[in-house]
């Protein structure tokens, strides 16, 4: 006799009837697993994993046969293996596009930019600090001295070993006397050298870490002389050896083309004039260039040659001062025929600090110090825009009135009056407390107090009127009873002097000075 049916399942199915038999746990599992399943169909049908790809030339095979052929012999599409970078290029050599350069024709536009002086024959001599490179170095790696084209012999120098980028940096004190190293102005020196150990940072950055040590300036004027001493032993024979500082930006082609004029094979060093305990030396700020034969008729000739100026540098504020007393002992002069004048190549300002006039209009320019890492971003830019304009010709070299053009004229022509601003006129100063009209005290004022209106430190009107009365005044400042006018225009930079200062500038005459017709360059 059969069992009796489940009550609970009826007799409809009979696939329900054989379930009934199974135990309720057994039944559970069973509808877990079926439902799984349904989910992985989806999620398979969803990937396309029951598509049939065709591929390339598909004409309607059967799945047979096309599995057949699949599995015979390789695909053709992407599933086969990657190739190496090195298979590819070994396969098919990149095209050149029609204006890309081959390499000889990128050189020779080197030489056609910088007057025929070859950038492999200049060495580049970079002096940075522990407190300073990683807040001026950085931008200068890809702008100012990332173009291996213009600048392959580079040579970084602090007062602690580094690596930039790659680029090793030398310690340039390594080498002096460890009494030297055991006086006061080395206390940095020593610091420096704790703080990537301890996890801390120099580089003023505003974020945790961040540390601060003192003295850096105290340590500077020890670095010139060994570090030319470095540049003599370990790179002899160059034509040019070019001094620069953290903190300047020179624009090479122009540079170049300058030097390529100059005699390297004698004992030259070139750089803006700085006087000193009866000494005329190159101010280092600016930049410099000593050439080949000055180098090794000193420092190439006497290894020793850095030693002998150790307690001489102790005495001493300047370092560039130092270095320009060693190389004249050693029978090298700065060269200072074209001092005066309006030749104005290696300076000393950053760009808002410049005075452009009638004296510099037409001067070349290779530099601008005391740059910020924004300032020579600027400077990469417009540097690159001024090469790339037709109109400049194939080989242009920069002066004084493009810096003005490119940089300053907006600034200043858009807004000729500013307040709390100072722009930097000084060739003309007036004071009540200077003017013997009226500051003689054994007798009373000599003047009206009309006549008194009139006078430039008066007013700012009067300070403003005084400049227009000289026909060379271009720009004016006022501060309480202090007036001061210049032949010159710079830009400036807003100030909290604790007294409201103005300045402006006599726009008509500035852009008067575009008229200006400059004669050629010799280089």
């Amino acid at each position: 006799m059969s069992p009796p049916l489940s009550p609970r399942l009826g007799s409809s199915k009979a696939g329900f009837r054989i379930c009934g038999f199974l135990p309720r746990h057994t039944r559970g599992y069973l509808w877990i697993t079926f439902l799984v399943g349904v989910f992985l169909l989806m999620v398979l049908s969803e990937n396309g994993m029951f598509e049939k790809d065709p591929g390339p030339g598909y004409t309607g095979a059967s799945q047979s046969s096309f599995i057949s052929e699949y599995t015979s012999k390789p695909a053709k599409s992407e599933t086969k293996p990657s190739k190496t970078a090195q298979e590819i290029i070994e396969e098919k050599p990149i095209q050149k596009s029609p204006t890309q350069k081959s390499p000889e024709k990128e050189e020779q536009d080197i030489l056609n930019l910088t007057g025929g002086l070859d950038p492999k024959d200049v060495v580049i001599l970079v002096k940075t600090g522990a407190t300073s490179i990683w807040r001026r170095m950085p931008a200068h790696m890809s702008t100012t001295l990332g173009n291996p084209l213009l600048t392959p012999n580079i040579i970084f120098y602090s007062d602690s070993p580094d690596n930039i980028n790659g680029h090793p940096v030398h310690d340039v004190l390594a080498n002096v006397s460890s009494s030297l190293k055991a006086t006061p102005d080395f206390t940095l020196y020593t610091k420096a050298k704790e703080v990537a150990s301890n996890n801390l940072y120099l580089e003023s950055g505003s974020m945790e870490g961040d540390t601060y040590l003192p003295g850096g300036w105290r340590l500077d004027k020890y670095k010139f002389v060994p570090m030319f001493q470095h540049a003599a032993t370990t790179t002899p024979g160059k034509k040019w050896y070019i001094y620069m500082e953290d903190d300047n930006y020179y624009f090479w082609p122009t540079l170049y083309s300058w030097l390529a004029t100059l005699d390297h094979t004698s004992p030259l060093m070139i750089g803006s004039p700085a006087f000193r305990l009866g000494e005329d030396f190159a101010h280092g700020g600016s930049g410099f260039a000593v050439s080949g034969a000055a180098m090794s008729s000193t420092f190439g000739s006497d290894p020793k040659l850095a030693d002998k100026y150790e307690e001489y540098a102790k005495e001493q504020c300047c370092g560039d001062q130092v270095l320009s007393h060693a190389l004249r002992e050693g029978g090298v002069t700065r060269y200072n025929k074209l001092d005066g004048g309006s030749w104005a190549a290696l300076q000393a300002l950053p760009t808002w600090r410049i005075g452009f006039g009638r004296w510099n209009w037409c001067s070349p320019i290779m530099n601008i110090h005391k740059v910020h890492q924004a300032d020579i971003s600027r400077l990469f830019v417009f540097e690159r825009e001024f090469y790339e304009n037709p109109k400049h010709g194939a080989s242009p070299r920069l002066r004084y009135n493009d810096i003005f053009t490119g940089l300053a004229e907006s600034s200043i022509l858009d807004a000729p009056r500013k307040t709390e601003w100072d722009n930097y006129a000084s060739a003309k100063t007036f004071s009540s407390s200077s003017d013997p009209d009226v500051n003689d005290s054994k007798s009373p004022s000599k003047i009206t107090a009309a006549q008194m209106k009139s006078k430039p430190w008066f007013s700012q009107k009067a300070c403003e009127a005084a400049c227009k009365a000289w026909d060379q005044c271009l720009s004016w400042k006022y501060a309480d009873d202090n007036c001061a006018f210049d032949h010159t225009a710079a830009m400036g930079q807003r100030i909290d002097a604790g007294i409201r200062m103005e300045s402006g500038w006599m726009v008509d005459r500035i852009k008067a000075l575009s008229e200006i017709e400059c004669e050629a360059l010799a280089f």
